[in-house]
């Protein structure tokens, strides 16, 4: 805080007066004062106090009101963090008024575009709406991709329980396997003396939509199962019909 200079040397000038009138006796008191610099040091000190209480007040008020800003900035559309801020990212996705309040206006807009599977958007939902945005997961999107796992499906060849003829599909190269689940398959290694794959004791999972193709399989099947090679001679039991097989 800038202080004012001239109120300053005012009063250092009147207090200056002020001692030379007294020290010379012209209050007619007579009394003897210290010497004049003493009277000029204390005096500067009284000004220093007081200079410094402004500047501790000023500094106060200004952390004040940088905390009440950030207070303030946390809950409003300026931080995309927040909850007005992620609601306003929706309004702005959707083209409608960005005002971080998701109204009636907000829903309707939303539940046309992408569905309100969660309910009207909350505190509680909208991590999950800002990330259905994110991905484009619109209705449009959801029924196209529907459509186009049924015609999939459709076109799939039924391999089940029948595990030749899953390998003489898959391994020639011309159709694919894909999982329809995620599964757990115990592994196995060629037995070259007994002809025959022995368990391991050791399993591994594979995701739901992994895909296999040619040669990754062996020509030979176990009992129902096919043989997935893996690493270190290891091969892996797998259900054909846990399949979808297709070209």
């Amino acid at each position: 805080m800038k202080l004012n200079t001239n109120l300053l040397i005012g009063a250092a000038l009147l207090g200056g007066g002020a001692y030379v009138a007294y020290h010379k006796g012209w209050f007619g008191l007579g009394k003897k004062l210290p010497p004049l610099d003493t009277a000029l040091k204390a005096n500067q000190e009284v000004l220093d106090k007081v200079a410094a209480e402004e500047a501790q007040r000023a500094a106060a008020t200004a952390a004040a009101a940088k905390a009440a800003t950030q207070i303030k900035q946390a809950t409003t559309i300026i931080n995309p963090n927040s909850y007005a801020g992620k609601v306003s990212f929706i309004q702005s996705s959707l083209g409608i008024a960005v005002d971080g309040d998701a109204g009636s206006q907000t829903n309707k807009a939303f539940a046309a575009v992408y569905g309100l599977d969660k309910g009207d958007i909350s505190t509680g939902n909208i991590d999950y709406y800002v990330a259905r945005v994110k991905a484009k997961n619109t209705l449009s999107a959801i029924k196209a991709a529907a459509a186009a796992a049924t015609a999939k499906k459709a076109a799939a060849v039924n391999v089940t329980n029948n595990a030749q003829k899953f390998l003489d599909l898959v391994n020639n190269g011309k159709y694919k396997a894909t999982l329809t689940k995620s599964v757990t398959a115990n592994a196995f290694v060629f037995d070259n003396l007994k002809k025959a794959f022995v368990n391991v004791n050791d399993s591994t999972s594979f995701p739901k939509n992994m895909t296999f193709g040619k040669g990754q399989f062996s020509t030979l099947p176990r009992g129902g199962y096919v043989m997935l090679k893996g690493a270190n001679n290891k091969y892996f039991a797998l259900n054909p019909n846990d399949f979808l097989v297709t070209l």
